[in-house]
């Protein structure tokens, strides 16, 4: 069953594309009244119900939509529809035909891209211009996935790095600025159904991406030629060769992270006169901090679950809504990293997922802890103490992550120790 829906994934990437296309063309002609509007502000005392709940949601995504398409919804909305069932017909020619899949596979990454665009413009109504750091993070991920052939695998961790890092300044940014305007001209119900529809339209875009970058290399496009022999060079072959760009020679600073990280533990052997154990690894201190960490973040998790379960909770506490959802995202983070960890220690594979997730995680905490201590917003994923101990345990883990020898994708031996 598994392996008949990844035969065909990229088919059912487009027919669920297709189905996003038209739930949101349809949304869009029922709300076109309140799309021409000027922008309704959601009234949080008045959410009594669950469906309250669901009509604030469109309220505010009626609300992004009119600044694009304020003037002309009925036109947008009959367009979009189309273009779902357009998505439909791509998927059948994907399940029938090989004739198309050139010209589909430039069509799929140029609609990730303009996804992405569209995304953009719409988080700068929340977040201002930072958003365009986004957008810039997107730009350098869509590369990486179209070019990653020709970059060495070698430096694969490098790759992840730089993107992980241009992500990271993009949401700090952002929340930074949201978190300055929060309760003046944005509310937590505000940032809730904004993320929630980002999220919706961020997903389909990187599925988009997933399709075009698959049709890509299972059609051998922008493949990476194969090295000419030095002896068969021409001198016009060996000039360009001089200038031609290649990145990988900027990506060699994993290196010196790990001459540095040697150089502080061969001085730290010497100070203490004295060797780690031979039987220790740097997973099991990783599984350590990894469970300590999710203990203190279950219990985080577990107060605000209390409010629901206990019946002190009411639809109209948007500020209850948005702590639980956010917590439940760091509990999610924290046991993958756990996860993956266990699966690094016992079969040495899932060492990128596990820096990714780290890196996430850690920058979570991290910014919430930062809101917390500058911003004058009364939103907190975890009282103080909590969120300063995070810190200092995600902390160590994240340079362990940034310090600790990767093993290559494509390689069987076993990762060097710390």
């Amino acid at each position: 069953m598994i392996s008949k829906l990844r035969n065909r994934s990229e088919v059912i990437i487009s027919f669920v594309l297709g189905v996003f296309f038209i739930v949101l063309g349809l949304f869009i002609l029922f709300n076109t009244g309140q799309i021409r509007n000027e922008e309704e502000p959601v009234e949080e005392d008045k959410i009594e119900t669950i469906f309250d709940l669901i009509n604030a949601f469109f309220v505010e995504v009626s609300n992004m939509l009119s600044v694009m398409i304020g003037g002309f919804p009925i036109l947008a909305g009959i367009l979009i529809i189309l273009f779902g069932l357009f998505m439909f017909k791509v998927g059948s020619w994907i399940n029938t035909t090989t004739k198309y899949d050139v010209p589909l596979t430039f069509f799929f990454i140029g609609l990730s891209l303009v996804l992405f665009i569209v995304t953009t413009v719409l988080m700068t109504q929340a977040y201002g211009l930072w958003a365009l750091l986004f957008l810039a993070a997107f730009i350098i991920h869509l590369l990486f996935s179209i070019f990653n052939e020709y970059l060495n695998p070698e430096h694969r961790k490098e790759h992840y790095m730089i993107i992980l890092l241009f992500y990271g300044i993009a949401y700090f940014f952002t929340q930074n600025a949201v978190y300055s305007n929060i309760e003046s001209t944005i509310t937590p119900t505000d940032v809730l159904s904004i993320n929630l529809f980002f999220a919706l339209v961020w997903v389909s875009s990187f599925m988009a991406l997933w399709v075009g970058v698959f049709m890509l290399k299972a059609n051998n496009l922008l493949k990476k030629p194969a090295a000419a022999e030095p002896e068969k060079l021409s001198r016009l072959n060996k000039k360009n060769k001089k200038m031609n760009f290649t990145p990988d020679k900027y990506l060699g600073f994993s290196g010196k992270l790990y001459d540095f990280r040697n150089t502080i533990l061969d001085k730290l052997k010497r100070f203490f006169e004295t060797d780690l154990p031979s039987w220790f690894k740097v997973n099991y201190l990783e599984v350590l901090f990894g469970i300590i960490v999710l203990i203190f973040v279950f219990l985080e998790f577990n107060n605000r679950n209390g409010v629901f379960v206990e019946g002190y909770f009411r639809l109209n506490q948007m500020q209850t809504i948005y702590e639980w959802v956010n917590l439940f995202i760091t509990l999610v983070l924290a046991v993958l990293y756990l996860v993956f960890t266990i699966m690094n220690l016992v079969k040495n594979k899932y060492y990128h997922r596990q820096m990714i997730v780290i890196f996430v995680l850690w920058l979570n905490v991290t910014v919430s802890l930062y809101i917390t201590l500058f911003k004058d917003v009364e939103l907190s994923l975890f009282i103080l103490p909590f969120n300063v101990f995070l810190v200092l345990l995600l902390t160590p883990l994240l340079l362990i992550s940034i310090f600790k020898e990767f093993k290559g994708e494509d390689k069987n031996e076993p990762d060097r120790k710390i």
